[in-house]
């Protein structure tokens, strides 16, 4: 009779903690990442570009990598160098100018056209500077 209590008291508990495990909040896993080699470029030469990015909590995103030209104080205006619907963006990109060029990852979530984009996250900028 004691192992019979027994069982019924660790099936009880097991069901208990089920029950807490399926009430509780999904988290959604949601990352997004830049990297830009080399760090330092002459001028005329191609920076590789790479972007990831990812939201479980969104069926459908846009990865666009962007980049903008200047210097702290001084930056020009972000412009989409380009994007990605599988979260994994590349990119190979001519430094033209001396000065300091820095690229970010932006991810967007869209509809299933990839229509009415909302930012979703953004990336910090990572810097190149372009040398003579």
């Amino acid at each position: 009779m004691k192992l019979g209590m027994k069982r019924l008291g660790v099936v009880g508990a097991l069901g208990v903690a089920s029950a807490t495990l399926a009430a509780s909040p999904a988290l959604a896993k949601s990352d997004i990442s830049i990297q830009a080699t080399p760090h330092t470029a002459r001028a005329g030469r191609v920076v590789k570009v790479h972007g990831q990015g990812d939201d479980d909590g969104e069926q459908y995103t846009m990865l666009v990598i962007k980049e903008r030209f200047g210097k702290p104080g001084h930056w020009g205006h972000w412009h989409a160098v380009t994007r990605s619907f599988n979260g994994d963006a590349r990119a190979n990109v001519k430094a033209t100018h001396m000065g300091e060029l820095q690229f970010r990852s932006v991810l967007y979530s869209t509809d299933k056209h990839h229509q009415h984009a909302t930012t979703d996250r953004i990336s910090m900028p990572v810097t190149v500077h372009v040398v003579r």
